[in-house]
């Protein structure tokens, strides 16, 4: 697929769509579609497009969720640091609660992971009460 660009000024902008197509859709799907579109940083007809055209759409990671992980891997590199420093004091009661320390942490550090693909799964897959037949090689 080829991409026109038209340049305007300093900045180089696509070339406007002027072909249109009427799609009717269920309140329910559109609904669906418009939720679909909102997670993934789309308006409804841009997702409607990208996915006809063969994109799979994806979740937007959202600049909290970015800045968490960054802050639990630098508790984790601080935690692995303090792990070799305690090992190496062969104090065992030390030793002991580091390592229910880690413990604790990488739990938390799984259930966020899991919460995260969970809602990201959420929003790829179809609710359970929907009457769309797929068939083998169609588009989701």
């Amino acid at each position: 697929m080829s991409l026109r660009l038209l340049r305007t000024g300093e900045a180089w902008m696509p070339e406007r769509r002027t072909a249109a197509k009427l799609i009717r859709f269920h309140p329910e799907e559109l609904t669906r579609i418009t939720e679909r579109a909102r997670v993934c940083g789309r308006t409804p007809a841009r997702f409607i497009r990208e996915a006809a055209l063969g994109a799979i759409p994806r979740p937007q990671r959202h600049a909290t969720t970015d800045a968490l992980l960054r802050s639990l891997a630098r508790i984790g590199r601080y935690l692995d640091k303090l792990a070799e420093l305690t090992k190496a004091t062969q104090h065992a009661p030390l030793i002991e609660q580091t390592r229910a320390t880690l413990d604790v942490y990488w739990a938390v550090v799984r259930h966020i992971v899991q919460d995260n693909r969970r809602s990201e799964s959420e929003a790829d897959s179809p609710p359970s009460n929907a009457h769309t037949t797929y068939h083998e090689g169609a588009c989701p």
